[in-house]
């Protein structure tokens, strides 16, 4: 009985994507699996303020990290409801990469980080326990049930990573919430998340590409109550989209929250050991009760 092929994205690549052969990094087992998110330092900033954003990466201590180096970043975007503009002031500062940008208008912006890729050559095992790191646990078990590596001894992965966030600037302005930003994998909110508190749902969309993803998995990670217990883990709730690649999110603490995803085909072209993994995360605030 043949096993089911999922089909590549469409063939629309991102910048960093395009970058992928500058960005080679051939080893024999992949590196610690890290998340990478963007948090802005504030979810709402006054009018005429100075935006920070801040991008992490780290082994489930979310929110705190370390910082991304800046060598690392390809692409960097502010969208507003008419406007987009690259982010080009950034810095390390302490263990964040920090991002900076005044907007000339008041309203919500989505802001999309993106990554260089890089290139791993794994065994199939090994491949398997990188997706199940790296919020890709349903993708390891779909790759798992169908067996795409049989007979091979090893594969050459292309793992890309997006990062994504909204905030707020000023009291009132257009929604951008629902715009995409364009990475190859990202969270399309149907609702505003400017709005969202403790017992509300948020519907989600998953897009790769610019195309709904139906039957992906997702995980949901909330914020550590306290930083200071070396021994805290995040908490990750796993959730799967439907056929219109949407996801139901019931939001039950208050506070900052990521949702991360990961998506796995083979490559375009390539033969059976070329592949793809596209990681994305997207960090949002949660008001308390109404």
């Amino acid at each position: 009985m043949r096993t089911k092929r999922r089909t590549s994205f469409p063939a629309r690549y991102s910048r960093s994507v395009a970058l992928a052969a500058f960005a080679v990094v051939a080893v024999a087992s992949t590196a610690a699996a890290h998340d990478f998110w963007i948090i802005p330092d504030l979810f709402a900033f006054d009018a005429n303020a100075t935006l920070q954003v801040n991008a992490r990466q780290g082994g489930g201590k979310f929110p705190v990290g370390t910082a991304v180096q800046i060598e690392r970043v390809v692409d960097a975007r502010i969208i507003g409801a008419t406007t987009a503009a690259q982010l080009t002031d950034m810095s390390v500062v302490g263990t964040s990469l920090t991002l900076r940008h005044k907007p000339t208008a008041a309203g919500q912006y989505v802001i999309a980080v993106s990554l260089a890729p890089r290139v791993f050559r794994e065994t199939p095992a090994g491949v398997i326990r990188f997706l199940k790191a790296e919020g890709g646990a349903a993708e390891a078990a779909r790759l798992e049930r169908e067996t795409p590596f049989a007979g091979l001894d090893s594969v050459i992965f292309t793992a890309a990573s997006y990062a994504a966030t909204v905030v707020e600037v000023g009291t009132e302005g257009p929604r951008a919430f629902a715009k995409p930003s364009g990475i190859r994998l990202e969270f399309v909110p149907l609702d505003d998340p400017s709005h969202l508190h403790v017992g509300d749902t948020l519907n989600v969309r998953m897009l790769g590409n610019g195309r709904p993803v139906p039957g992906i998995g997702i995980e949901l990670a909330t914020g550590l109550e306290s930083t200071a217990d070396a021994t805290a883990a995040v908490i990750r709730i796993p959730f799967t989209a439907d056929a219109n690649g949407v996801v139901h999110i019931p939001l039950e603490k208050a506070g900052p929250v990521m949702l991360r995803s990961a998506y796995a085909s083979r490559k375009a072209g390539g033969a059976a050991r070329d592949w793809d993994v596209s990681r994305t995360t997207f960090v949002f605030q949660v008001g308390a009760q109404h």
